[in-house]
C-alpha cells in the first residue's frame, strides 16, 4: 500500500515537472522572439532572456537597477545622463510637475517664481541656451535668440512695411500714395502715446488730417510708431496690424465697433505672417492671438477669421466699409 502511495506522488511530481518544463519553454523573448527554456528576467509581466535584456542607450546588458521610459528600459546612469528630462535652466533632472514652453524648452515648476523671460518669445532667458540675454534701456529683456533679428534701424523697418503693403495690396488692401511716416520707439514713449492703456504695447497709429472750409480732406498725415527692437517677424505682424487701422481710417466707417476693428487688423497680421512669416516664430504669434482671450482682440480674431473662412476677404473689406458693420 505504501509503495503504490509513492508511485502516485512521485507520478504526479512528474507530471507537474511535465507541465512546468512545457509552459516555460512556451515563453518568449521579447527581444528576440524566440522560446525560453532557461533562465529570464522579467519586468512588467514581459520576459526576456538575460543577454536580451540590454540597455536602449549603451546596449550593454541590464543586471542591476533599471529605469522604464517610453516602453524602453535604460541603466539608471545612462537614463540619468543621457534620456532624462533635465530643466533648461538649471540642468537638473525633472523629476515631478515642470511647465513646458512653446519651445518644447522644461522647467521645474519653481523657477516661475525668480526667473526672467523674453518679452517677445517668452523664454526663459539662460546661459546655457539663450547665452544670456539684452536688455534694452526701457527695461525690456530679449533673449539671443530674438535679439539675433531685432529692427533697429528705421531704414529696415520701413523695408519691412513696403513688403507688407506689397502684399496687402494683393487682397485690396491698396496703400498707395498714402504719406505714412514710421517711428521706432521705446515702451515709455508708446504708452504715452496709447495714453497708457497697456504695458504690452507693439505699435500705435496716429492720424492728422487737415481739412478746408467746406469741410473736405485737403491733407491727411499719418505716423505709425512701432516698437524699437522688436525681432523681424514680430515687427512684420505689428507693421501689418497697424497697416489695417490705417486701410480702414482711409476707407472703412466702423463706428466705434472696436472688437470688428481690432478683430480685422489681427485677421491682416495673420494672413500676412502667413504669407512672409511661415515657420516657428509666425506660428507663436498666431497662436497667442487665437488663444488670447481678451473680447475685443482675441474673440474679435476669432470672429474675423471665421467670417473671412466662410466668406471670403473680399466680403469682409466689403463689410469694413459699410455704414453700420455688423459682424455674426
Amino acid at each position: 500500500m505504501q509503495t503504490a502511495l509513492t508511485w502516485i506522488i512521485a507520478l504526479v511530481f512528474i507530471v507537474a515537472g511535465d507541465l512546468y518544463v512545457h509552459a516555460k519553454s512556451r515563453y518568449t523573448c521579447n527581444a528576440c522572439g524566440s522560446g525560453i527554456s532557461g533562465a529570464y528576467f522579467e519586468t512588467k509581466g514581459v520576459l526576456y532572456h538575460p543577454h536580451h535584456f540590454i540597455c536602449s542607450h549603451c546596449s550593454d546588458p541590464i543586471t542591476g537597477p533599471y529605469t522604464t521610459y517610453r516602453s524602453s528600459n535604460y541603466h539608471d546612469n545612462c537614463f540619468r545622463n543621457h534620456i532624462a528630462r533635465r530643466c533648461t535652466l538649471c540642468n537638473d533632472v525633472i523629476a515631478g510637475q515642470y511647465i513646458v514652453d512653446y519651445w518644447g524648452n522644461a522647467y521645474h515648476l519653481r523657477h516661475q517664481k525668480n526667473a526672467s523671460s523674453c518679452d517677445f518669445c517668452d523664454r526663459f532667458v539662460t546661459e546655457d541656451l539663450l547665452k544670456g540675454g539684452v536688455r534694452f534701456s526701457d527695461g525690456r529683456l530679449l533673449c539671443r535668440i530674438c535679439h539675433a533679428s531685432a529692427i533697429k534701424r528705421i531704414g529696415t523697418a520701413k523695408e519691412l512695411m513696403n513688403e507688407v503693403t506689397r502684399h496687402l495690396k494683393r487682397i485690396g488692401m491698396n496703400l498707395d500714395d498714402v504719406d505714412l511716416r514710421l517711428h521706432l520707439i521705446g515702451i515709455k514713449k508708446m504708452q504715452v502715446l496709447a495714453d497708457h492703456r497697456s504695458c504690452d504695447l507693439r505699435g500705435v497709429t496716429d492720424y492728422h488730417e487737415e481739412k478746408n472750409l467746406f469741410g473736405r480732406t485737403k491733407k491727411r498725415k499719418i505716423d505709425v510708431y512701432l516698437l524699437y527692437g522688436m525681432p523681424r517677424v514680430e515687427m512684420i505682424g505689428t507693421l501689418a496690424h497697424e497697416l489695417g487701422h490705417v486701410w480702414q481710417f482711409l476707407n472703412g466707417r466702423l463706428h466705434g465697433d472696436r472688437a470688428l476693428s481690432e478683430g480685422s487688423c489681427n485677421f491682416t497680421s495673420y494672413w500676412v505672417l502667413k504669407q512672409i512669416a511661415p515657420g516657428e516664430e509666425g506660428d507663436f504669434i498666431i497662436e497667442s492671438m487665437l488663444r488670447d482671450e481678451d473680447k475685443i482682440y482675441g474673440e474679435g480674431f476669432r470672429r474675423v477669421k471665421k467670417y473671412v473662412e466662410k466668406n471670403g476677404i473680399s466680403e469682409w473689406l466689403a463689410l469694413l466699409v459699410r455704414d453700420d458693420p455688423r459682424l455674426p
